[in-house]
């Protein structure tokens, strides 16, 4: 059969930035389901200008009772800063191994997941399938879930009760995790008055990269290019730029700080930095205000929100953050708090996940867990998965895959474990023997 890490290693190799379209991933993914013997089918969509690609392969009896849906997304986030890639040598495609852990961008999160389950599919022989699989490789689901919302309006996820949606979870069963939403909030700016001529003097914050999720991991460059300029002498501002991807904790923001009396000569456009310090003392009552309400269920145990974006447009700073509710909160009434300071439009909104605890998909994954040796966990997530879309439309959903999450993606030398791999291609086997061959009790 093929060999394991050699293809996670060529899917890491494969750049597959979710803006930058997915074709080059797609046909790698559908080369490795030829090789395994499997049957592979891909699928085209432009949304919002960009050409993407969903690789499909079905096994087992169309016709037979309703069957489980396998979905992993090939999409990453941007690699940021590439010297901070420091394991692979400053290239997040050069896949790495160090002992046990496989370092690259993708390798944790989440497409080296589709390796593992084409390889746990074409284990099983086909005469035993009692009911359908539906192996998919999604697109766009760093950038709102777009590949699950395709799939799902398709009409493609029909004839399926039940899903594991490839994520980050050293193996755990996740029954439940967050929601989230997107938002853009527009600060009108007012140019600066005073004396000419005028000094400006640019300025480079570094921060630490971390998933968006898990905000206190790292730290907001954005934030601290705010704190500066308020903190600042300078009346007015000339430049500010900074993130790549609105979930990831930015790790670098340029700042433009414009003066009378110190700096480089400057004739540009300069405008007062009182808007932006009002956006900041406003964000910062914001951010306090959503420890209001705690669920000890989830990690962080409150509901988290980032600055991911910024940049200025003509005459107004237009930031982008996200927001993750813990169940009962609202994000877009918590973000209203700063319609005060700025125009704020909720841009997307994804929905969370609730399968009760003792769902038969859970109960399955248990005692698939105990049988190839692993300790039988379930647990909750703090980050958004194309699992709420699917809930959503009727399956029972579960997020479960090889790999460290907290404090590992969506940041420089992202990892996962070969021998996590391994097992992860045991468990899915041991779970596809137990609900699809031969099954005597349907899903539910």
């Amino acid at each position: 059969m093929a060999d394991l890490i050699a293809w996670a290693e060529r899917f890491v190799a494969t750049p597959s930035e979710s803006r930058l379209g997915n074709e080059a991933i797609a046909a790698v993914a559908a080369e490795l389901l030829a090789e395994l013997g499997l049957p592979a089918r891909i699928e085209s969509a432009t949304i919002a200008g960009t050409r993407h690609h969903a690789v499909i392969c079905d096994v087992g009896p169309a016709t037979a009772p309703a069957g489980l849906l396998l979905v992993t997304h090939l999409d990453t986030v941007p690699p940021g800063e590439l010297a901070a890639w420091t394991a692979t040598g400053g290239d997040p495609f050069r896949p790495t191994r160090d002992g046990d852990r496989l370092y690259g961008l993708g390798s944790a999160d989440a497409k080296v997941d589709f390796v593992c389950k084409a390889h746990a599919l074409a284990r099983l022989p086909r005469a035993r399938l009692a009911a359908p699989v539906r192996l998919v490789g999604t697109f766009g689901e760093e950038v709102g879930l777009v590949g699950a919302r395709w799939l799902v309006e398709r009409g493609l996820t029909r004839g399926f009760c039940e899903a594991l949606v490839g994520e980050p979870s050293e193996l755990a069963a996740v029954h439940a995790h967050k929601g989230y939403a997107v938002f853009e909030a527009r600060v009108a700016l007012e140019p600066l008055a005073g004396p000419a001529p005028r000094f400006a003097t640019q300025r480079t914050l570094h921060g630490t990269a971390a998933h968006s999720s898990t905000p206190s991991l790292g730290v907001n460059a954005i934030g601290a290019a705010l704190e500066q300029l308020a903190a600042s002498d300078a009346p007015g501002v000339s430049a500010l730029a900074g993130g790549t991807a609105v979930n990831v904790v930015p790790d670098r923001c340029e700042l433009g700080l414009v003066t009378s009396c110190a700096g480089e000569a400057f004739a540009g456009r300069a405008f007062a930095k009182a808007p932006l310090v009002r956006f900041l003392t406003a964000w910062r009552r914001f951010d306090d205000s959503l420890g209001a309400r705690r669920d000890p269920a989830f990690d962080p145990d409150r509901t988290v929100a980032s600055l991911g974006r910024v940049a200025l447009e003509d005459a107004q700073a237009v930031f982008r953050f996200d927001v993750r509710p813990i169940p009962g909160d609202d994000p877009e009434a918590l973000a209203a708090t700063l319609r005060s300071v700025a125009e704020i439009t909720c841009v997307r909104a994804n929905p969370p996940l609730a399968i009760a605890r003792d769902a038969p998909l859970v109960r399955a994954i248990e005692a698939a867990q105990r049988a190839v040796g692993l300790t039988a966990r379930v647990t909750t997530k703090a980050t958004c998965t194309e699992a709420g879309l699917l809930a959503q439309a009727g399956l029972a959903a579960i997020v479960l895959g090889p790999g460290p999450s907290i404090g590992n993606v969506h940041k420089p030398n992202e990892h996962t474990r070969i021998s996590e791999l391994h097992r992860a291609v045991e468990l899915y086997h041991a779970l596809l023997e137990s609900r699809v061959c031969a099954r005597a009790v349907p899903c539910s």
